[in-house]
């Protein structure tokens, strides 16, 4: 007897055999993502979910100031495992796969693809008391280089994921506000994390 029913679709499944449903973002916000890029050079769509990544694309961080500020956002995460997890109100749309080729990808995209998966030890599961313990000592190291102002600003842009109105006050044409202050304070901040070295622990007897 020949099997009925409608033929099963192809394509990529989960583990439980569900088809995997890719996530496309609407017109709308697509039209919002271009116009926060603005004309940024090989900014892709991706690039406007994140304030930090955004600021990157635009040139108004570093590669090196971003790169300290995900460090910093680690160390708060490792040390806070309950907080890995954006909050509801922080939840960002689940991200398009990346289908570019090896190739295709910058040396700071591929530093960070392998961290991500052969580095950090939260791609390898629940991270261990020392490792909790680890991190924490890490983050509050990294905190104290920070004045208050400077940490609070790393703090809420990477840790948080806020979106500062400085950023909301550029991509509209305007550089010159009062907000201008708090992205100074981002950069110094994010600038102490880069040059940041932890002290090498004594050797003991």
């Amino acid at each position: 007897m020949t099997k009925r029913g409608r033929p099963r679709k192809a394509g990529p499944r989960h583990p439980s055999g569900q088809l995997v449903q890719k996530v496309e973002p609407n017109a709308k916000v697509v039209e919002l993502r271009r116009a926060l890029l603005g004309d940024a050079p090989k900014a892709r769509l991706a690039d406007a979910e994140h304030p930090m990544a955004l600021a990157l694309a635009r040139g108004w961080i570093t590669e090196a100031q971003h790169r300290a500020g995900l460090a910093y956002a680690t160390a708060w995460r490792r040390s806070h495992p309950q907080r890995r997890a954006p909050g509801l109100d922080e939840m960002q749309e689940v991200p398009a796969r990346d289908t570019r080729r090896v190739g295709e990808m910058s040396d700071a995209e591929l530093a960070q693809a392998f961290d991500a998966v052969f580095r950090d030890p939260e791609a390898r599961g629940p991270l261990s008391e020392a490792d909790q313990i680890e991190a924490r000592v890490r983050y509050n190291a990294m905190s104290r280089s920070l004045s208050p102002a400077e940490q609070n600003e790393v703090f809420l842009c990477f840790c948080l994921a806020s979106w500062p109105q400085w950023i909301l006050q550029r991509c509209a044409g305007r550089f010159d506000t009062s907000w201008e202050r708090k992205h100074q304070l981002l950069a110094r901040g994010l600038e102490t994390l880069a040059a940041y070295r932890p002290a090498r622990r004594l050797a003991t007897a």
